[in-house]
């Protein structure tokens, strides 16, 4: 039988601190069957991790981890002067989980989240040891990238695509056996590169595998913050801004769900505008108070005033979510937060093409036609032009 493709583990203080398992290695001659079959044996129960941080080293800003065939992995941080990171840190014994076994691990921690506005590695932070850093990642080919990594209750490892200027998912696992560890898997789209950083606490990771990619297009986008601005612009070109307050600004906020939350102005009436030619059928809304023993409130959504949902405590590990389905889809809809500042992410998930050519060419009858016009559903009749909810509207 063949023996896989495979490329030994090299340590992080080398030349090289990256480990590939996709390249051939040289292969030595066996004379008898038997030596050749027990090799193969136990090649096959070899751990194949991409990278492992198994040696201390200096980790400089700009530090190729991992370069294989899917992905390129780098060290990132703002700071020129915070640039030597040191994986130097031992844990108190080695923790095998997932199938490998992990020695030391590296800090992923930054002060700002990464943004447009801001630096796309997020900015520095000292305040560990060893100093917390992100990680940049090219995905060359659509690709299944796994960390490995611990950290405390309630704390996350965020994923932002450079590319689309948006948070991406980072599906996590508890490990049953070992507290305080997981793995968390991103699907990444060729071509993108992404930062992989964690704030409001510190991530500490042991690895990194990666396998051929699953990822496909979505039918919802799932948007958290991206800039300091009263607008923002999100890279599939939906847009989000307060339009109930201009001289406000979104903020950042702790993590929901592995993604950097919007800290949002209380009261003040938002508006959310789909991308060019796509139409909201849904939105879920994951939100939590901005501060302890207060209540956020979700009082308006798409015009209309009502107690949807509320939020108690400043609990983003466990955040208050409320899904809001629209009578026909929409191309823009607004919401406001009441009460308390809050901070949130939310889901809005689209329509299918179908779906909107039946919507846009729907006869109600002889006399009378339904169709979307500037995100709202119109009905013409024959006693004149009316909203979904029975506004004249000529």
């Amino acid at each position: 039988m063949p023996l896989p493709k495979q490329k030994p583990l090299l340590p992080v203080g080398t030349t090289n601190y990256y480990n590939n398992i996709h390249k051939p290695k040289n292969l030595i001659f066996m004379k008898k069957i038997f030596t050749l079959i027990a090799a193969a044996v136990a090649a096959l129960s070899v751990n194949a991790q991409d990278w492992n941080a198994t040696n201390s080293g200096s980790l400089t800003k700009g530090t190729t981890l991992l370069d294989n065939d899917y992905v390129t992995v780098t060290t990132g941080v703002q700071d020129s002067e915070a640039a030597y990171i040191k994986d130097e840190s031992e844990q108190n014994d080695p923790k095998t989980y997932a199938g490998y076994t992990f020695k030391k691990y590296i800090n992923v921690r930054v002060t700002d989240a990464p943004s447009s506005d801001n630096n796309w590695e997020g900015s520095e932070y000292t305040d560990c040891t060893p100093v917390g850093i992100s990680l940049i990642v090219t995905a060359k080919v659509n690709t299944d990238i796994t960390f490995y990594y611990k950290h405390g209750d309630g704390k996350v490892l965020s994923v932002l695509d450079q590319t689309l200027n948006e948070s991406k998912v980072n599906t996590e696992t508890a490990v049953a056996d070992l507290d305080g560890y997981y793995t968390g898997t991103v699907k990444m789209q060729g071509g993108h590169k992404y930062t992989i950083y964690a704030k409001g606490g510190t991530v500490g990771i042991n690895g990194i595998t990666t396998a051929e990619g699953t990822y496909v297009e979505p039918t919802s986008k799932t948007y958290g913050y991206t800039a300091s601005t009263n607008e923002v612009t999100y890279g599939d070109g939906a847009k989000m801004a307060i339009t109930g307050n201009t001289s406000k600004n979104f903020g950042s906020a702790a993590a929901i769900k592995g993604i950097t939350s919007i800290k949002n102005s209380n009261g003040a009436q938002n508006t959310f505008w789909a991308p060019e030619g796509k139409y909201a059928s849904s939105v879920t809304f994951y939100f939590a108070a901005n501060a302890d023993d207060t209540e956020a409130k979700l009082s308006e959504i798409n015009g209309v005033q009502d107690e949807y949902a509320s939020a108690v405590g400043k609990i983003h590990s466990n955040p208050t979510s409320y899904t809001y389905t629209f009578e026909s889809p929409v191309s823009q809809f607004t919401f406001t937060f009441s009460n308390k500042q809050c901070n949130f992410i939310m889901e809005v998930a689209y329509a299918d093409a179908a779906g909107i050519q039946n919507i846009a060419a729907t006869t109600v009858s002889a006399k009378a036609v339904k169709y979307v016009k500037d995100g709202q559903l119109v009905i013409e009749t024959a006693k004149g032009t009316f909203t979904a909810a029975g506004a004249r509207l000529k």
